[in-house]
């Protein structure tokens, strides 16, 4: 459209209007204005007619091979995926664990093989996932380009140099995928010391999960402490169930999780925030893993020595447990009719307090990284791809199966824990520390708790925590 075409013919209908207006009135001093004023606009609008006439010629004969580039550059690939389209093809091998709202989340990015996208997505069980990726981005060659990661994960990744940060790329797009609607409080869980390793997609946190008429059938109540969970399990066993009460125990990562909640929940962090001095070889610690340590083996028995997090999922899903505590974005998963024989039966309620105001769980998210040794000119369309997959028409497609990072997203055919998520995230123990040497007490801690199910004893374990921590943490000098 000529714009300055169309403003003369605008000028040209007004000066007609009032000469006409004037004429109609039989004012003849009035007339012979207007006229004047319709001849004057009449040479404007030539010259205007001049100048667009130029302007178009100039931009027929003067536009240039860089600018039908740029303009082919910036064409969309679809409004499923709303990046631009690589001149090339771009393969992309991510890598991660399956839980309904990442499905969600690699059908976004699939969308984006209407493009010139490929990926190859392989998922695997937590634990062996974290073993890969780990592995994968230690040969400084990784194999995959897209690992997906807990904060925890992803600051563990962090901390080794494994990870690339994203600042620039984040700075470069932020207006145009309008990353500010995620709150700084996900992207502070994605960072380590001011740089960004992960675009944040999931929300997270871990409470009860409950099967209200096999509880309803025994007489059993909803717990709401620790104290009435040890009570609720011994009458569940007692009435034929094998399992009383399912805590996941049965990886390194996983025990360290559950105790940093549980000694949150008992008012104490794991390290100093400040010094890195570490505190959770003392009389709260083992409080707190002995807490665990009964949950075990009064409770879960054998399952929860080896029940992965999708092995605790299916166990609710058939109704093999009964009452439990797990991960929030496991709960749409009650409800899929194609997998689950107790939908509408399974029910949600806040994790458990140790008898205080906070509860024990962790606030989480779940994010993109890109590793360290990822060919330089891949990296901005794989930061792309993962705009287009996390966009807001993705969150809010997502939002179905769990708790989202953009502001105000929800959906209607959301999973029903919300209420028991947002009490548990509000009033749970909070995100995982970020100091530098935090990351080295979770695995520390890992490494010496998970051996509880070998027969450590807690004080045992938590020593041999402790002396590793302070060994590595002080030769890295990240201590004082």
């Amino acid at each position: 459209m000529n714009t300055n075409k169309n403003r003369w013919w605008r000028l040209l209908a007004v000066a007609i209007a009032a000469s006409m207006f004037a004429a109609a009135c039989g004012a003849d001093d009035a007339v012979e204005d207007a006229v004047e004023a319709v001849d004057e606009v009449a040479d404007d609008a030539a010259d205007a007619v001049e100048d667009a006439a130029d302007d178009a010629m100039s931009d027929d004969d003067g536009a240039s091979d860089e600018d039908a580039e740029g303009d082919a550059m910036a064409e969309m690939i679809s409004e499923e995926c709303p990046i631009p389209n690589p001149a090339e093809v771009v393969e992309i091998d991510a890598m991660g664990w399956e839980f309904p709202i990442v499905t969600q989340y690699a059908e976004e990015l699939e969308d984006c093989e209407e493009g010139n996208y490929q990926f190859n997505l392989q998922f695997l069980d937590s634990t062996e996932a974290r073993t890969a990726m780990t592995q994968d981005a230690a040969t400084g060659s990784p194999t995959f380009e897209l690992y997906q990661g807990s904060n925890a994960f992803i600051s563990e990744l962090a901390n080794q140099g494994f990870l690339l940060p994203l600042n620039d790329l984040v700075d470069k797009y932020s207006a145009d995928y309008d990353l500010d609607s995620i709150d700084q409080a996900y992207w502070d869980m994605a960072s380590l010391g001011g740089d960004i390793y992960a675009v944040p997609m999931v929300s997270n946190t871990m409470h009860l999960f409950y099967n209200e008429p096999a509880l309803a059938e025994l007489g059993v109540d909803v717990p709401t402490t620790f104290e009435e969970a040890f009570a609720a399990c011994e009458a569940i066993r007692a009435g034929g169930n094998d399992i009383g009460f399912l805590y996941m125990l049965s990886a390194g990562w996983s025990w360290q999780i559950e105790f940093d909640s549980v000694l949150g929940a008992l008012g104490e962090l794991p390290v100093d925030p400040v010094t890195g001095a570490p505190n959770f070889n003392t009389e709260k610690g083992i409080e707190a893993a002995n807490l665990l340590k009964d949950m075990h083996e009064k409770c879960g028995g054998s399952a929860s020595g080896t029940y992965s997090t999708d092995d605790i999922q299916a166990a609710f899903q058939t109704g093999e447990a009964i009452l439990g505590h797990t991960w929030a974005s496991r709960a749409a998963a009650m409800d899929d009719p194609e997998a689950s024989t107790e939908v509408g039966n399974v029910m949600f309620a806040p994790a458990l307090s140790t008898g205080g105001a906070v509860v024990a769980a962790p606030a989480y998210i779940d994010g993109w990284g890109i590793p360290v040794g990822t060919a330089e000119d891949k990296v901005e369309a794989i930061f792309l791809a993962m705009m287009a997959a996390t966009d807001l028409e993705s969150q809010e497609a997502a939002a179905e199966f769990g708790l989202v990072t953009r502001a105000g997203v929800t959906n209607a055919n959301g999973p029903r824990d919300g209420d028991a998520a947002a009490a548990s995230l509000i009033d749970g123990r909070g995100a995982d520390l970020t100091h530098p040497a935090a990351g080295i007490a979770r695995a520390k801690l890992g490494e010496a708790l998970v051996t509880i199910l070998d027969g450590t004893s807690v004080e045992d374990a938590l020593a041999t925590a402790e002396e590793a921590y302070l060994a590595e943490a002080g030769e890295q000098d990240l201590l004082g």
